[in-house]
């Protein structure tokens, strides 16, 4: 009985957190340079992206009458007062139970509109991507296309870069 066991086969092991096995916390920077895009859908985006920078310039333009000795933006955060203006409504410090409540249907929305059209946001009318895509343009119109930035990053420093 005793010689029907046999010896367990040993295997060599390491650690799971063997200097070997580590790989660098953070990678050497690769510098990423995007190629110009053309079409219908990237026609539509620059409509959009044209649209949220007029709405993001204008509001802060745009003039609501609101009788004498009240200031006359649409839209106003008066910090030495404690007002909010937004176009017809007037919110005070004591009424910010109503400030709470737009915030909470502010998430409900934000969840509904991210689930059904959340790609069509991010792609077109967030504010990270309109700025992202419009300093892209202007770093093209600086440094030229792709292939003229991937020469222009290869060539050494000299005044002409």
């Amino acid at each position: 009985m005793l010689a029907d066991h046999q010896t367990p086969e040993r295997f060599d092991v390491e650690p799971v957190n063997s200097p070997k096995q580590r790989q660098p916390l953070y990678a050497a920077r690769k510098k990423i340079f995007p190629r110009a895009v053309s079409g219908h859908f990237r026609r539509f985006k620059w409509l959009m992206m044209l649209v949220t920078l007029t709405i993001y310039y204008v509001t802060p333009w745009i003039r609501w009458d609101r009788g004498p000795y009240a200031p006359d933006q649409a839209v106003l955060v008066d910090l030495a007062n404690r007002r909010f203006f937004f176009f017809f409504i007037e919110i005070w410090p004591q009424e910010f139970y109503y400030v709470a409540g737009m915030l909470v249907m502010a998430g409900i929305g934000l969840f509904l509109v991210t689930s059904t059209v959340g790609r069509a946001w991010c792609g077109y009318a967030c504010p990270q991507t309109v700025w992202v895509d419009l300093f892209l343009a202007v770093e093209r119109f600086i440094d030229g296309d792709r292939n003229s930035q991937i020469k222009l990053n290869a060539a050494p420093w000299t005044p002409a870069k």
